[in-house]
């Protein structure tokens, strides 16, 4: 938004990824967002006063609590409010109920996400946007033979091996300790597969633990949280377990490096998952997974092939530029005086 000539203002909490924004070239605004309902409302007390002195056209909330934030800077329905939904498919029984707002209107990036909102929350059709998640090919771009040989060897692979991957958190609703059963299935079928799970999360110090005690360090890699490149370069296939997804970023993003995916049937798999062709999907369903998992591994050649077409797919449908374009046609709308909430 910044290079497309929009002033943008940021608000939120420090967090992991807080230096992402220490050099950026728009305002980072400090706001408590972590502290339930004392931090909301702090919030948006700072958040008014700032907006006094510096108006904006519209608010673009992330999750459900910065969205009651945003709600509370409203003044006869101005400045309109814009919701993007993470993640669809979760419980709304009481009392997560009362403090649920969906905004204005709902960005989604998915159809799958989509539907959940008509179906499960009533939500009229118009006021529903789907704009997939983009990528930055540039960056994410397909390893070269150098390139895939030196990822390797920084993360002490085999050359030859064949290797898989899962990145994301270390916890609920990833379901990443799959990958570990997986592992313990494929000693006898897939001896010389080597398994990463690269992340963080409150699910590490248990998984650590299974990797000794069923002897799986000779299969299995805990890998930091780390710029996700490298990882990409380095493996054959990316596994996505998960029970929900608002869209997985990390499966576009290894698709755009030329790995194809396998993954459970949450949102974002429609846009993604040519079956077969790009990658492959699987019912959320234990063993149905460990299966597909050891069929889509044993298969290189097979392998190779649809992550190149999985690189084409990315770059022809769902780029960053594409996102960014349609986020500020969106925003167009609904800034017009004649925008319908």
């Amino acid at each position: 938004m910044h290079s497309a000539g929009h002033e943008v203002r940021v608000a939120g909490s420090p967090g992991a990824w807080h230096w992402l924004f220490e050099s950026a070239p728009w305002p980072w605004i400090n706001v408590p967002t972590q502290g339930w309902l004392a931090g909301l409302w702090r919030s948006a007390h700072l958040l008014r006063a700032h907006l006094a002195q510096h108006p904006v056209d519209i608010i673009h909330a992330h999750y459900r609590r910065a969205t009651l934030v945003g709600r509370r800077l409203q003044s006869a329905g101005n400045p309109p409010l814009l919701y993007t939904l993470h993640l669809s498919h979760i419980s709304l029984n009481w009392p997560r109920n009362l403090f649920t707002d969906f905004g204005d209107h709902v960005h989604v990036a998915s159809a799958d996400a989509a539907r959940w909102l008509e179906g499960a929350v009533r939500m009229p059709a118009d006021r529903i946007t789907t704009i997939p998640h983009g990528i930055d090919t540039a960056r994410f771009k397909v390893a070269t033979g150098e390139e895939r040989s030196a990822a390797r060897q920084r993360l002490g692979l085999s050359p030859d091996a064949p290797v898989a991957a899962y990145v994301g958190r270390f916890d609920d609703p990833k379901n990443e300790d799959w990958i570990l059963d997986l592992a313990a299935a494929t000693r006898g079928v897939l001896p010389d597969l080597r398994l990463l799970l690269v992340g963080e999360g409150p699910h590490e110090n248990h998984l650590r633990q299974r990797i000794d005690r069923e002897n799986l360090r000779d299969r299995v890699q805990l890998v930091p949280r780390c710029d996700p490149l490298s990882v990409y370069h380095a493996i054959d296939a990316l596994l996505l377990p998960s029970t929900r997804e608002g869209y997985s970023l990390v499966c576009a993003e290894a698709m755009s490096t030329g790995v194809p995916v396998l993954r459970t049937k949450t949102s974002g798999t429609s846009e993604l998952i040519l079956q077969n062709v790009t990658g492959r999907s699987v019912e959320i369903d234990h063993d149905a997974f460990i299966r597909a998992s050891i069929e889509f591994l044993s298969n290189r050649d097979e392998l190779r092939q649809m992550g190149a077409a999985a690189a084409d797919h990315i770059r022809s449908h769902f780029t960053f530029d594409q996102q960014v374009q349609r986020t500020i046609e969106l925003y167009r709308k609904m800034t017009t005086p004649s925008r319908k909430s």
